[in-house]
């Protein structure tokens, strides 16, 4: 009997274990009867999956209403709260006119005109026509009213400010603006495609690098970015050479990443569960036909004809260094021995065709396009030469911190490329940063106690372990990164 019992208390435990593990995604709330017959609430019901608003406008792991906000974002300048855009009066946009939400979509302006901060991507919704956005407002009008209070923002001056945003609009917004223009030379498919990407699907917000204000940088729209942790591949024509339609809807319907590379993950499994597995086919394509002819306006590197002794080097420097440094996206770092065993043992033919053909997060030749393949094997040369076991500089790290202790700016850049994906989402259980409530009793016991556990914690992570080769000091100056954020008092955690 006993050993019965052991076996169901073994099975409830997998079974809370996989319910942890489980992404907690936003429920889209039911059309009734009548409300599926009124066709312009069937469409804006679409074109709000089309344009993912449930992602930002619900906090499902906090308990959260769908559309109801309350989600915290993250950014340089401090934490946005999402608002509520359910219908009700007091505290939602039920008494918005339809005048109202036009001007919020295409022009960032609130109901009393101030100005939104651009983490509301109106940068993108000014492309989507006024009918269009009646339709969704017809839906958000149909949806249970929920009541409740949005949280204030947590941003500090200058950037809290609002008029200022009139400066930002003006250097990234102002020459941008304006409905979607139909392109007569192109076919009705790639317009569409077009319409979808640049506006209701937002793409460039996370598919692009940003600069120092929160703006794509000019010219380099959907040639690539980080998010939480993990690469946005450049999708532009550039980055889906040789890529066929069908290849590109896979990774929308079925979440099959490109070139065999596995499953896809992090925000991008999101935005499929949430928006483009809801799109039909036709438009699916129409996104892919539009995404394959997209230019790619960065300046190509002079291809090297002949592969001397500083090739390697050279464009590991260039292109490599980004994530093999650091080990954004979870790419083996330089001088990791441990890391880089498993893969030398699989032979050098197996390395090269990962990183010919992209591997997991690492696109093809690792975002190098214009490299040649003699040049990517060079770079691969060098990165195994120097993490292969007995290299110089790859030494497994000590499992002490270093002293002096790494700086809050270092462990806020651990904290952005490791630890953001699950402590920003609250994935497998992390607490979430910013959570002053959630934070309160961990931070309320021995700072000493809380570095062990984390370093212990971590290190026993058999799932959502984005840096398992990281040290001792790294997670500690993380982990004073993510108290500092979290802090409800005025303790300096930087000085432990």
């Amino acid at each position: 009997m006993s050993k019965i019992v052991f076996l169901m208390a073994f099975c409830l435990m997998l079974l809370m274990s996989a319910a942890q593990a489980e992404e907690i995604y936003p429920v889209y709330p039911k059309l009734t009867a009548e409300q599926a017959r009124q066709a312009d609430i069937v469409r804006g019901e679409y074109l709000a999956k089309a344009g993912d608003c449930i992602a930002c406008h619900s906090d499902p792991k906090h308990g959260g209403a769908a559309f109801a906000g309350g989600l915290g974002i993250k950014t340089p300048f401090g934490t946005f709260y999402t608002p509520n855009i359910t219908p009700d009066k007091e505290t939602g946009i039920g008494k918005w006119t339809d005048a109202d939400f036009i001007r919020a979509m295409q022009e960032g302006r609130d109901p009393d005109g101030s100005n939104y901060f651009p983490v509301f991507p109106y940068v993108y919704f000014t492309k989507i026509n006024s009918q269009d956005l009646l339709d969704i407002k017809a839906y958000l009008d149909s949806i249970p009213a929920v009541h409740r209070e949005n949280t204030p923002i947590d941003v500090l001056p200058p950037f809290s400010f609002r008029f200022m945003q009139w400066g930002w609009k003006l250097m990234f917004f102002e020459f941008h603006k304006g409905v979607y223009k139909y392109d007569a030379n192109e076919s009705t498919e790639w317009n569409r495609g077009a319409y979808l990407v640049q506006g209701l699907g937002h793409c460039a917000m996370c598919h692009s690098p940003l600069n120092l204000l929160g703006a794509v940088k000019g010219g380099q729209e959907l040639t690539g970015g980080f998010i939480e942790g993990f690469y946005a591949p450049d999708i532009t024509s550039r980055g889906l050479n040789g890529i066929k339609v069908d290849d590109i809807v896979n990774v929308f319907q079925k979440g099959q990443m490109l070139r065999g590379a596995g499953q896809v993950q992090g925000p991008m499994a999101e935005v499929n569960h949430n928006s483009l597995s809801h799109l039909n086919i036709e438009d699916l394509r129409a996104i892919a036909v539009y995404l394959k002819t997209v230019p790619n306006n960065m300046p190509l590197r002079a291809v090297t004809e002949k592969i001397g002794p500083g090739t390697g080097k050279d464009i590991y420097d260039n292109h490599c260094a980004v994530c093999h440094n650091v080990g954004a996206a979870g790419a083996p770092k330089l001088g990791d021995a441990k890391a880089w065993q498993p893969r030398i043992a699989q032979g050098m033919e197996v390395v090269f065709g990962h990183a010919l053909n992209g591997y997991n997060s690492m696109p093809p030749k690792g975002a190098c396009i214009s490299c040649s393949d003699d040049e990517v094997k060079a770079a691969v040369e060098y990165l195994v030469d120097k993490s292969k076991a007995g290299a110089a500089g790859s030494a497994p790290k000590a499992n002490v911190p270093t002293k002096p202790p790494l700086t809050l700016d270092q462990g806020k850049e651990i904290y952005g490329i490791h630890c953001a994906v699950c402590h920003s989402t609250g994935k497998y259980s992390a607490p979430v940063v910013g959570d002053k409530k959630i934070w309160e009793p961990i931070l309320n016991q021995n700072m000493d106690i809380l570095f062990k556990n984390a370093i212990t914690g971590h290190k026993k992570l058999s799932e959502g372990n984005n840096c398992p080769d990281c040290s001792d000091a790294e997670i500690i100056a993380a982990t004073k990164y993510m108290a500092e954020q979290s802090k409800a008092g005025d303790t300096n955690y930087t000085l432990w």
